[in-house]
């Protein structure tokens, strides 16, 4: 029971990473300088990564512990 809280969780907290930065990576294509944009794309993309990472291995994890019971 526990896990399955603690797998939920990691899925509200991937969601929640992705949410919030995803307007980052899409603004900071308006930015004309190749530095500026390079930065704020690292600033912004790699969270958005690890929220997908987070929320791909919570939700198959939660699958498998489903499908086995």
């Amino acid at each position: 029971m526990t896990v399955r809280i603690l797998l939920i969780l990691g899925i509200l907290i991937g969601l929640y990473a992705i949410l919030n930065n995803i307007g980052g990576v899409i603004s900071a294509f308006k930015i004309s300088d190749p530095t500026l944009l390079t930065a704020k794309l690292l600033q912004s993309l790699l969270p958005v990564i690890a929220g997908v990472v987070i929320v791909w291995v919570s939700a198959l994890n939660l699958y498998d512990i489903i499908k086995k019971k």
